[in-house]
């Protein structure tokens, strides 16, 4: 009988206990129900999920709480880092190693898709993949692997972001079909669908473009009439716009872009419309109308203000601004002028910063995590453990000066462009007025022989006769009837320079214009560029140019080229 007594008191605590951690359970749920459906920064679901958070603070059950303070990033657009914060806090004292990798990705992710920080992003990114890196969660460490590539892809590391995303879009493409919970079902197909959009993006950045547009219409018909993947079926129209746009459709490319806008701007996702509104500028140039171009970049300009942010890709668009308000509104001509500067400057420092860091805390850290493994196995793997980090540092080194080469040269060829378009290319006298007299000159050229020469010396240069192979300073004299003195004393004082200097410009100055005016030229070797325009050798062609035009002449061929679209 006593046993029967204790068996029944023993039996009343604990189904009281799990009565009790049941009616909790069913607490939470009902909370949670209120806004589990509800849209990403609806702060509408705030009262409920700081009603969640007290409760699970009151049961103190931890698990719940993270889940309230992840929720609280979800929904509060106006603290999100706030609640991020805590559930880092939270999920590193009693969650386990994936709790925390996901919640420093969470937070990486604000950084980057919010506040385009990218420094701050990365940073992130690399302590959620430290955590993660025994994970048997193998969707979160590719979602790390996708973020990631995200930041390389910013860089410029075209070839290798592409593998990052390659290998997110293999592995979420299996699960997309299989028989999972529903929430899980639209978390795969999410992630593929932004790994397929991102794959999109870089192959227009490698000029893969029937890559790109074959994959942009299968994105934009996997989410078409799609509500749950609005936002995605508009990333996939705005490829689809971009497209249009270079193959000169423009008013099918304006008419897809104007619709994709809306919905990106609705997720406040600013680097995208920033995109838009500069291809959309680019449309209004082709198409003649100044004032809508001025409109969209004047858009770029103000979410740049407003973010202190601007992609690469669209900051080119102060170089119309600039180049419009010239002569018109000076004031306007000098900001656009600082804010373009600005622009490259903060291009610049996020470069080698994310460079730098992503080196050294991912790749360098996972070349040297390869070579940890393979010193189990023998020394002889230790060696070549040591040739790849060392192999993999040379590369990774090689692959940034490249970048800040190429980068130098580019500039140095669209600088040295703009200077024949706008007609500056030319060698040009110098004003009467700026000619200094010097009373101790040895030979005085009258008003007479200055113009004398003046004509004849134009005839010379019209002629082309300065394309002649050795040609010497007494021989230019004799063609032109007068004595290499006089000729000397006026190179100097109308010119500004000396008789090979002027003979060099006039040489370089040519070729340049008959590579920028006849493609067929630039298929010819830097030796038969330089026969055609009087020089002797290969190397002083060359260092001329580069004097010059600040430019190697193969540099300068090689953007011409891409310019145009030549092999």
């Amino acid at each position: 009988m006593k046993k029967l007594n204790y068996f029944l008191v023993l039996f009343s605590v604990f189904s009281h206990l799990l009565f009790s951690q049941q009616k909790k359970e069913n607490t939470f749920n009902k909370i949670r129900k209120h806004y589990e459906n509800m849209t990403i920064d609806d702060e509408d679901a705030m009262p409920y999920v700081k009603l969640y958070i007290k409760e699970a603070k009151s049961a103190s059950n931890h698990q719940k709480l993270i889940q309230g303070y992840r929720d609280g990033r979800q929904f509060d657009y106006h603290h999100k880092i706030m609640y991020a914060d805590s559930a880092i806090a939270v999920s590193k004292k009693y969650g386990t190693m994936d709790d925390v990798s996901k919640d420093y990705l969470s937070k990486g992710i604000i950084y980057y898709f919010y506040n385009k920080k990218y420094k701050l992003a990365l940073d992130q990114y690399l302590k959620a993949y430290q955590y993660s890196k025994a994970s048997e969660d193998k969707y979160h460490h590719h979602k790390v692997i996708y973020h990631l590539g995200m930041v390389k892809q910013h860089l410029g590391y075209y070839d290798e972001a592409l593998e990052h995303f390659q290998d997110c879009l293999a592995f979420y493409s299996l699960k997309t079909n299989h028989n999972v919970h529903v929430n899980e079902q639209f978390n795969y197909k999410k992630a593929y669908l932004n790994s397929l959009h991102q794959i999109i993006v870089i192959n227009r950045y490698l000029k893969n473009f029937k890559k790109s547009d074959s994959l942009s219409l299968l994105g934009y018909q996997l989410t078409l009439n799609d509500k749950e993947f609005a936002l995605e079926n508009s990333y996939f129209l705005k490829c689809i716009g971009i497209s249009k746009y270079h193959q000169k459709k423009y008013a099918e490319a304006e008419k897809d872009l104007k619709r994709a806008l809306p919905v990106i701007l609705k997720r406040n996702d600013f680097a995208w419309a920033s995109v838009i509104h500069y291809y959309l500028g680019k449309i209004a140039e082709a198409q003649n109308d100044s004032s809508e171009a001025i409109r969209y970049y004047c858009e770029i300009d103000t979410i740049f203000e407003k973010q202190q942010f601007i992609l690469s890709e669209v900051y080119r668009s102060y170089n119309f601004l600039i180049e419009y308000y010239k002569n018109r509104d000076v004031h306007k001509q000098l900001y656009y002028t600082n804010q373009l500067l600005k622009a490259e400057s903060m291009i610049s420092k996020d470069y080698s910063y994310l460079s730098s860091k992503l080196h050294k805390d991912y790749d360098r850290k996972a070349l040297i995590e390869q070579k940890d493994d393979l010193e189990k196995a023998g020394k002889r793997e230790i060696l070549v453990a040591k040739i790849l980090i060392f192999s993999g540092t040379i590369v990774l080194s090689f692959f940034v000066l490249r970048f800040i080469k190429d980068r130098k040269i580019k500039k140095q060829y669209d600088l040295l462009q703009k200077r024949i378009s706008d007609g500056n290319y030319i060698i040009k006298d110098i004003e009467e007025d700026m000619i200094t007299e010097d009373i101790q000159r040895k030979t005085f050229l009258t008003q007479e022989m200055n113009l004398e020469i003046k004509k004849k010396l134009k005839k010379f240069e019209l002629d082309k006769q300065f394309l002649k192979k050795g040609l010497t300073e007494k021989e230019v004299a004799v063609k032109l009837s007068t004595n290499s003195h006089y000729l000397s004393v006026y190179i100097n004082e109308h010119k500004g320079m000396n008789f090979n200097k002027y003979i060099a410009e006039l040489r370089i100055n040519y070729i340049t214009n008959v590579l920028n005016t006849n493609n067929m030229y630039l298929h010819y070797t830097i030796e038969a560029l330089a026969k055609e325009c009087g020089i002797a050798s290969r190397q002083n062609f060359s260092n001329l140019f580069y004097e010059i035009n600040g430019i190697r002449p193969t540099d300068y061929i090689r953007n011409r080229k891409k310019e145009l679209g030549l092999s």
